[in-house]
């Protein structure tokens, strides 16, 4: 008789398990849940940002970059290195919020910079010896920037950075955008213009015509639009 009374109770105590919602061990409950360690934000959380000298915040007032994280140096090539990190200049967050662009100054020079979110390694991308640096575009996919340079001499060229492909010099990283004439321009009239993103390739303006870099192969060919 007692062996009888002990899946008796079992039934009844699974019963009562799922008639009060709890998952019992035989059902499987619902999977424990589990900690994701990508800490990158959209966009949209952290912009506007407010660019100081010495600190880059978040839209909510989070402190996202110090300039005390900042090398002293930005190593141009493998013989050369400028101090342009004195302070902050301008700041760009990518589509994802992955990535953080950032243009640094000196006493005479202007940086480009790469920061991953999550680790705060600024990696070098761009320099303008004795003039100025702002930021173009990013790529919808979050891959590529344009930093446009401006020369002492009135000049404005673009740079294109791959975040998937930076070194540990501006010479390793940057991508140098010229149209096939840019050598035959005068310095005065090498006002290029990034005007957007398609099929991540850049189309650009110089001298009056639109052309079209292809960064994964470096050509330069007539824009159709």
């Amino acid at each position: 008789m007692a062996a009888c009374r002990l899946p008796l109770a079992l039934s009844i105590a699974t019963a009562a398990l799922l008639l009060s919602g709890c998952p019992s061990p035989e059902n499987g409950g619902p999977p424990p849940e589990t900690e994701t360690s990508d800490t990158s934000q959209p966009e949209a959380t952290l912009a506007p940002l407010d660019v100081a000298n010495e600190q880059i915040r978040a839209a909510d007032g989070s402190v996202l970059l110090g300039i005390a994280d900042m090398p002293g140096t930005i190593r141009v090539d493998q013989q050369a290195e400028f101090g342009a990190a004195e302070r902050f200049q301008e700041a760009s967050v990518s589509p994802d919020g992955a990535w953080l662009a950032v243009v640094t100054t000196g006493a005479a020079h202007s940086a480009g910079w790469l920061v991953r979110m999550e680790a705060r390694q600024p990696r070098p991308a761009a320099f303008q010896y004795g003039g100025n640096i702002t930021i173009g575009p990013w790529s919808d996919d979050s891959r590529r920037l344009v930093f446009v340079q401006e020369g002492p001499a009135g000049g404005r060229t673009l740079t294109v950075v791959d975040a998937e492909r930076l070194g540990e010099t501006v010479e390793e990283s940057a991508m140098p955008v010229r149209s096939p004439d840019h050598d035959e321009l005068a310095p005065e009239e090498r006002i290029y213009e990034a005007l957007a993103w398609s099929n991540e390739e850049l189309l650009f303006r110089v001298g009056g015509e639109r052309w079209v870099f292809d960064p994964d192969s470096g050509e330069v060919r007539p824009s159709k639009q």
